[in-house]
C-alpha cells in the first residue's frame, strides 16, 4: 500500500507539475532573422503567436485576454498567428466555442496589421467568418496582404486546401515575403518560387519533453523535420515556434509556452539569394 500511495503521490505531482508549466505566462523569446530583399538598414519587429488552443482547463478565454494584453505590451510593428485556435483537448469542460477566441483576437494591434492562417484544429468556414465579423486579424488562405514594407503570405493547412503558388502570386519581385505556414512540413512537397522566410508552429516544441525519453509526442506522430527554432527544410530557411497553448494533454514538460518577437533584418550577401526554388 505505501508503495501504490507513492507512487499516485508521484503521479500528482508530476500532472501538476506539468499543468502548473502549461498554464505558466508565455515568455517572450527574441530572435533576429534575415528577411530576403529587405532593405539595409530597415527592421521589422515581428510578433508571432502559435498554437493557443483555447479550451478548459488550461487556456481559458480570461487567459487568452491576458497574453493578447502581453502581446500589444510588446508594441510590435506587424503580428502573425500561425494556426490553432481553439480546442483539441481530451476532454474540454465547459466548451469553449470560437466566439470566445474571435473577441480577444481582435484586440491585437499593431501598424503594420495582424494576420493569421488556419491550423489543422481550425474549422475553415466558422473560423474565417468569425474572423472576419470580428475584423481581426486578416485571414489569410492561399493569399497575401500588403503590409507597408513587406507582404504577407499565407498557405492552408495540410489538412485542407494549401497552395503556395496561388498565395505567392502576382507579388511584385521587389517586395520582400514573410511566409506563413500552418505545418513546416508542407515545405517537404511545395517549396517557395521566390526568397521568402517561412514562420510557423504546430509541433508544439515537443510540449512533453522528458529526461532519457525525449519527446514523448515522437512516440505517437514521429520526430518533425524541425521541432522548435531556426531550421532549414528542403533548403528553406523556417522559424517553428513552441507556441502557447497545449493539445489533448494540458500539461508541459522542457519546453515552456512562448511568443517570438521577431526582428527582421537585411541579410548577408551570402544570404540575399537563399530560400528561392
Amino acid at each position: 500500500m505505501k508503495i501504490l500511495a507513492g507512487l499516485a503521490a508521484l503521479l500528482v505531482a508530476f500532472l501538476g507539475v506539468g499543468y502548473w508549466n502549461a498554464t505558466r505566462p508565455p515568455v517572450v523569446v527574441e530572435v533576429a532573422l534575415p528577411l530576403p530583399g529587405l532593405a539595409p538598414g530597415t527592421q521589422i519587429r515581428v510578433l508571432q503567436l502559435t498554437d493557443i488552443h483555447v479550451s478548459n482547463p488550461d487556456m481559458p478565454r480570461a487567459r487568452l485576454e491576458k497574453i493578447v494584453a502581453q502581446a500589444n505590451a510588446l508594441k510590435p510593428d506587424l503580428i502573425v498567428l500561425t494556426g490553432d485556435y481553439l480546442g483539441g483537448k481530451m476532454i474540454d469542460w465547459p466548451r469553449i466555442y470560437f466566439e470566445d477566441v474571435a473577441t480577444p483576437l481582435a484586440k491585437l494591434r499593431a501598424p503594420l496589421g495582424v494576420y493569421a492562417v488556419l491550423g489543422n484544429h481550425d474549422e475553415p468556414y466558422w473560423t474565417a467568418k468569425l474572423m472576419a465579423e470580428a475584423g481581426s486579424p486578416k485571414l489569410l488562405v492561399n493569399a497575401h496582404a500588403d503590409a507597408g514594407p513587406i507582404v504577407v503570405a499565407g498557405v492552408d493547412s495540410l489538412h485542407y486546401h494549401p497552395d503556395m503558388a496561388k498565395a505567392l502570386a502576382g507579388i511584385p519581385a521587389e517586395k520582400p515575403v514573410l511566409l506563413l505556414l500552418p505545418e513546416g512540413q508542407q515545405l517537404v512537397w511545395a517549396k517557395p518560387s521566390r526568397p521568402v522566410l517561412a514562420l510557423s508552429g504546430d509541433t508544439h516544441g515537443g510540449q512533453i519533453i522528458l529526461p532519457l525519453i525525449g519527446s514523448v509526442g515522437d512516440f505517437i506522430h514521429g520526430a518533425p523535420l524541425c521541432r522548435r527554432g531556426d531550421c532549414t527544410i528542403n533548403g528553406q530557411r523556417i522559424f517553428v515556434s513552441s507556441g502557447i497553448g497545449t493539445g489533448w494533454i494540458p500539461m508541459r514538460y522542457g519546453v515552456p509556452p512562448e511568443m517570438v518577437l521577431i526582428t527582421l533584418i537585411s541579410p548577408l550577401p551570402l544570404e540575399a539569394g537563399a530560400g528561392g526554388g
